[in-house]
């Protein structure tokens, strides 16, 4: 780290504090993933982890997954590699047709990107023994992040963005806080380059279209914008934290399958805004997708009107039933099985 400028190194600092304080515990002695594109943020986490390594205890390893989308793609494969070289950081990389992947799943091919990546990552991990990957996800990606999940109407925590550790899926984001501009100026400094791909213009994507067209304009209204939207996250991980506690209390039994059933008993018990938290932390008990906040109130609305038979559908196929005597949540029925009599 000596050999960066004092700016360099208070930033690599600040990233070092910021892992200690939300990164997952047991880091220390444990291997860290990096999920590299070869793009100027995940290259620039790559330089910063390689810098933070030994001070905080940690193995690197590197991965990299070519989506096959792009003509250009193999040469970031090329460039990964030459990257992890210098850097002393073996690479594990593959590709997949994710076009392909998306006809199957019937699905976006931002979507199945996602899975596709994410999937592959945690192989990765998982058979390298590691206690997390580390994503190169930065405050711009929050802004858009938070803008993303106002226009999908998620409620509140939600709303603050992504996490910076998610122990669900062993995501780290160490650079959540850290600006792009700032990631930029460190390989300028460091004479490094990075690639630079083209699909990040495409405004057929829902993400581009935040970042290049919405994000810019809330930035001109408000030019500490970026500062607002991290200070939204910081807010909404107290709370989070808060009602995680709530929730526990108010439920001590529940955990794994004791989440399929939440009996009137707790629910009277609880305020309406205790209430939406339990039934978001059960349906995301039964796996990925996200509940909205308008289908978690019209849960409550449906309870407190004493529905029973009403069901609801959320993301991932998941189903929530008001029964006489609580709420049932399970996952949803397979495909091919009439679903019309639903409601919600």
């Amino acid at each position: 780290m000596s050999d960066l400028t004092p700016w360099g190194a208070r930033l690599c600092l600040r990233t070092e504090a910021f892992i200690r304080e939300l990164g997952p515990q047991g880091l220390e002695g444990g291997t860290l993933v990096l999920a590299v594109s070869g793009g100027l943020d995940s290259t620039a986490m790559a330089v910063i982890a390689k810098l933070l390594a030994p001070r905080l205890g940690v193995r690197l390893r590197a991965a990299h997954l070519d989506h096959l989308l792009r003509p250009e793609s193999g040469g970031d494969a090329l460039f990964c590699r030459s990257l992890c070289g210098e850097l002393g950081i073996p690479l594990d990389d593959a590709s997949r047709d994710v076009k392909a992947l998306a006809a199957d799943w019937k699905t976006g091919i931002e979507d199945a990107g996602r899975r596709a990546r994410y999937a592959w990552l945690e192989e990765i991990r998982h058979n390298a023994g590691a206690c997390a990957v580390s994503c190169a996800h930065h405050l711009d990606d929050l802004a858009a992040d938070q803008l993303m999940r106002l226009i999908r109407g998620a409620g509140w925590p939600a709303l603050g963005g992504m996490p910076a550790w998610d122990p669900r899926r062993h995501v780290l984001r160490p650079l959540l806080l850290t600006p792009k501009a700032d990631l930029r100026r460190l390989l300028a400094e460091s004479g490094l380059s990075w690639r630079e791909d083209a699909s990040n213009a495409d405004h057929d994507f829902t993400r581009n279209r935040v970042r290049l067209n919405i994000l810019p304009l809330m930035a001109r209204e408000n030019p500490d914008y970026l500062g607002s939207a991290a200070e939204l996250w910081r807010q909404a991980r107290m709370d989070e934290n808060h009602w995680n506690e709530e929730v526990l209390k108010a439920t001590p039994q529940a955990g794994g399958p004791g989440w399929s059933f939440l009996d009137d008993a707790i629910l009277r018990a609880s305020s309406q805004a205790l209430r939406l938290r339990l039934y978001k932390r059960a349906v995301e008990a039964l796996g990925p997708g996200q509940p909205l906040s308008a289908a978690l109130h019209g849960l409550d609305e449906a309870w407190r009107n004493r529905a029973t038979g009403k069901r609801f559908q959320f993301p991932g196929g998941k189903e929530a039933h008001v029964e006489r005597g609580g709420i049932r949540f399970q996952p949803g029925p397979e495909p091919g099985v009439d679903t019309s009599g639903s409601g919600g």
